[in-house]
């Protein structure tokens, strides 16, 4: 028996199983989607490039700088302490006077030079000895005295001497040339640069590292990071929520949104018709014949099987009789994979609203032979039955009520080596452990009916989907 899940009627509503599986789909495409787009490859080369040691080191080196200790508040400050030098002040306050100006005009000049040799001659005894003479006064060198003094009295040049004996022309002559006043201009240059200004501003500014194409790099990083695709794919990439889709792979599927049957999938006849009798047959305990295409409708993205009262003729089979000729009162449709698909082991699922539970509609699976055959879900008796004939005359089955055919529903077979779980709307009905097929089979679905209805009914199959798992 079904669990009380099933009495009660306590089971997920099929459109929210859709819902949540179409769902599920979506967000697992967008996943797989996500996974090859522009912006998470450009997000994984960032975290790898702002998580590097070279990149974290680096942006450590950066912040770390400062303006103190560094090669420009050593040269500047020793430009400044230059700049305070007494010997230096000095010269720069001598070049910029005129008394150099003058003095450099002056020295080595013919009013110099004159005036050196006029002071030579009359400072020689000989001169002297002259100017003893009483006819001094109207001699040559009288004038020569006369124009001695009158240079030697001369301002400029009393400068010029005075300037030439000072500390100042000294210390002029000193620095002028030096290493220090070189190494002076050198620093006034640096400082004065371009460079300098710039590199002293960089250092002390706090937000440095932001002026640096890492720093834009480490923002888009960061903005990235906060982006909700960001954050959602690394919340849901490695959990488990996907596993189901992860792990299985779809290889049958038809979802009927054609206007006819695909026949490159389905045959309307039993396999063993088609292939060995080429030709149509029933059960000779049914009270349907099987048509080949007139019990069939494909329209808004369903197979609608159709059972009606209808008189045929047509073969019937029985084990003890084999193939008889019968008048049938009733018409339907088969239709399987028989010549198109099998498969061994997998989910073999469908929403099929089975129609009145008083008739015979089923899904199940079929190998070569009679038996084993799984039926996944069928109709009669006014219940909805799950079994498996593993063998001749041998059956296990379970049930649930009618109100499961009704309306519909998502009919689930989970088929592994050890075992056979059948589902409703994702709820566990039934399971086998025991007996379960090793071969590949094919599968079917059919209306029909073993005891008489009134009017007709139909069996709707939105979908049929086969998955395996992935290798």
């Amino acid at each position: 028996m079904a669990s009380i899940k099933f009495l009660l009627g306590m089971i997920p509503s099929t459109a929210k199983i859709e819902e949540e599986e179409k769902a599920l789909i979506a967000e697992f495409e967008k996943l797989q989607s996500f996974a090859e787009s522009k912006q998470l490859a450009r997000y994984n080369e960032l975290h790898e490039l702002v998580n590097s040691a070279a990149y974290v080191q680096k942006k450590k080196e950066i912040e770390s700088l400062r303006y103190k200790g560094s090669e420009e508040f050593l040269k500047e400050k020793e430009f400044n302490s230059l700049k305070k030098a007494k010997d230096l002040l000095l010269y720069f306050s001598t070049v910029g006077g005129s008394t150099l100006r003058k003095f450099q005009e002056l020295d080595g000049s013919e009013k110099i030079l004159k005036y050196e040799s006029l002071k030579e001659l009359v400072s020689g005894a000989e001169f002297k000895a002259k100017m003893k003479d009483k006819e001094f006064d109207s001699s040559p060198e009288a004038k020569k005295l006369a124009e001695f003094r009158q240079l030697n009295g001369s301002q400029e040049i009393r400068d010029f001497y005075r300037f030439k004996a000072s500390k100042e022309l000294a210390n002029f002559k000193n620095v002028d040339g030096s290493q220090k006043l070189a190494r002076y201009n050198e620093l006034k240059e640096f400082t004065s640069s371009k460079e300098f200004a710039d590199r002293k501003a960089y250092l002390l500014d706090a937000k440095r590292f932001e002026k640096h194409e890492e720093y834009k790099e480490h923002e888009e990083y960061g903005k990235l990071k906060n982006e909700a695709d960001i954050i959602w794919y690394f919340k849901v990439k490695d959990s488990k929520k996907f596993d189901v889709l992860r792990h299985r792979e779809l290889i049958f599927s038809d979802e009927f949104d054609s206007d006819k049957l695909d026949s490159q999938k389905w045959i309307t006849n039993y396999f063993w018709g088609e292939k060995l009798l080429k030709d149509r047959y029933s059960i000779d305990t049914d009270l349907h014949f099987y048509t080949e295409k007139e019990n069939f409708e494909v329209r808004n993205s369903f197979l609608k099987i159709i059972t009606k009262p209808q008189k045929m003729n047509g073969k019937a089979w029985s084990p003890v009789n084999g193939f008889t000729t019968k008048e049938f009162g009733y018409t339907s449709g088969l239709v399987n994979t028989g010549k198109s698909f099998r498969q061994k082991f997998g989910t073999f699922i469908a929403k099929i609203k089975l129609g009145d539970p008083s008739a015979k509609s089923a899904f199940w699976l079929l190998g070569e032979n009679m038996t084993p055959h799984i039926d996944i879900c069928r109709t009669t008796g006014g219940k909805v039955w799950f079994d498996i004939f593993p063998g001749a005359n041998k059956v296990v089955k379970s049930t649930v009520g009618g109100k499961y055919a009704g309306d519909s529903y998502i009919f689930t077979l989970e088929w592994t080596s050890a075992s056979l779980v059948w589902k409703v709307n994702g709820v566990e009905a039934f399971r086998q452990t025991e007996n379960v097929p090793q071969e590949a089979m094919y599968i079917n679905f059919a209306g029909g009916l073993n005891k008489p209805i009134n009017g007709q009914t139909a069996m709707e199959i939105d979908w049929i989907r086969v998955y395996q798992p992935k290798k």
